[in-house]
């Protein structure tokens, strides 16, 4: 009877051990690329999805990460995000991504609503962008070593429903370009 149960108690403490090997590898991919779902997850470690959703269970239930549940091209599909990374109208952008070293992204920003879709961000005044922008916005900006961070303006959050859309942001040269696009039906956090 000891033996069987000391068999059980190493087998459990290995499952516990991969557990949470499991669970801190794929936290550091999802750190990395926030916002994926969970078959872009299983892409990026070389898992099967089914891997995936019980590691991404523990970690909802240890609260290290949330999900969004968007509809995109008629599917709902789950996104994962850190939960240090919960959405906020701060935009944060590491300089080393931006052409920082000229006079460009100092002290503001410019905010241009492009289309339905596309809010343009750039360091200086875009003659082109404000020809074809809705509107735009003059906004200051903080900005350290490693970081540029600024305010999405309250119209743009309204106007393009940032808090109940999903939104993707890519840098192009040095130009900040976000784009909004699938509703979030719901956000999942394990319940306290």
């Amino acid at each position: 009877m000891r033996t069987h149960l000391s068999i059980l108690c190493r087998t459990m403490s290995r499952k516990t051990t991969k557990g949470r090997e499991s669970d801190q590898f794929l936290l550091n991919i999802i750190g990395h690329y926030a916002g994926l779902s969970l078959y872009e997850l299983a892409k990026k470690a070389k898992w099967t999805v089914g891997r995936v959703d019980g590691t991404v269970r523990r970690l909802l239930r240890a609260q290290e990460v949330f999900i969004k549940v968007i509809e995109r091209n008629g599917r709902r599909v789950n996104l994962v995000y850190p939960e240090s990374q919960k959405p906020s109208n701060i935009l944060e952008v590491p300089t080393k991504f931006l052409e920082t070293s000229n006079p460009v992204w100092q002290r503001e920003a410019f905010v241009y609503a492009l289309d339905h879709v596309n809010i343009g961000i750039s360091g200086q005044e875009s003659p082109e962008w404000n020809e074809i922008s809705c509107f735009k916005s003059r906004i200051p900006i903080e900005r350290n070593s490693a970081r540029i961070s600024l305010k999405i303006p309250e119209t743009f959050v309204t106007f393009y429903h940032l808090n109940e859309k999903h939104r993707t942001v890519s840098v192009n040269g040095n130009n900040i370009l976000i784009t909004v696009s699938g509703d979030i039906i719901e956000t999942k956090k394990y319940p306290s």
